[in-house]
């Protein structure tokens, strides 16, 4: 039997030291690693801390193929923040609840469980279960297990998801470059409005200025010319 068996940690260290004993230590009483990685949340992201692949160690049940590796590329991009943030409050209350985890997705229970700052082991086990859970006694962990070929169709699927999500990102990205460009065309034009309004405004006052100074020397000028003929 093929399982992927997320342990979620406690302590961070105790993390560490139990990855660099299954590395040390790939096989156990019932159980074997395939492969495996160590995963960290920073903020919305879960990155990766390290991983191996055991060697000599194959994988018969399940045409899986870097599971983990697939997991970690899933969890680690813009799908997984969503996964985190649509299912984490729904996971952290229920978690008492085993109907809960076993009705949600290893992808789920993986991004909306690991909170900020936490480390979790997720690996691929061919055990006779759940032989695996031995590896972490004395640790204090939360050890959730799904069956490879579960995990394997949902990953494809999440891939799936997060190729039309990007597809989606871009033409929301397109449109809204679009849009600023729109914004900035109507900026220029509205400007150059406000600058041929104000030319036209100049012009239109230095105009009234003109007719002003021209009825004054008109008026000057017969004045003038009246006193002249008055005079003769």
């Amino acid at each position: 039997m093929e399982n992927v068996v997320t342990a979620i940690f406690d302590v961070e260290s105790e993390a560490y030291k139990a990855f660099t004993e299954m590395r040390n230590k790939p096989a156990g009483e019932g159980y074997s690693v395939v492969e495996a990685s160590l995963l960290k949340r920073d903020g919305d992201n879960i990155v990766i801390s390290d991983a191996f692949d055991a060697a000599g160690v194959t994988s018969d049940d399940t045409a899986t193929g870097a599971v983990v590796g697939a997991i970690v590329g899933i969890l680690g991009g813009p799908l997984g923040v969503l996964l985190g943030a649509g299912t984490g409050a729904l996971i952290g209350s229920a978690f008492d609840s085993d109907d809960a985890i076993d009705s949600a997705s290893m992808l789920e229970v993986t991004a909306g469980k690991l909170y900020d700052g936490e480390v979790a082991i997720v690996a691929l086990v061919q055990e006779e279960e759940p032989a695996f859970d031995a590896a972490f006694e004395g640790y204090q962990t939360t050890i959730i297990r799904h069956f490879a070929a579960d995990v394997v169709k949902e990953v494809e699927l999440a891939r799936q998801s997060a190729a039309e999500y990007e597809n989606q990102l871009r033409e929301q990205l397109r449109a809204e470059r679009k849009a600023q460009r729109a914004e900035k065309r109507a900026e220029r034009k509205a400007k150059m409005e406000a600058r041929v309004d104000s030319a036209k405004a100049k012009h239109a006052e230095r105009k009234a200025e003109f007719d002003e100074a021209k009825d004054i020397a008109n008026a000057q000028y017969v004045s003038s010319t009246k006193e002249m003929l008055d005079e003769e």
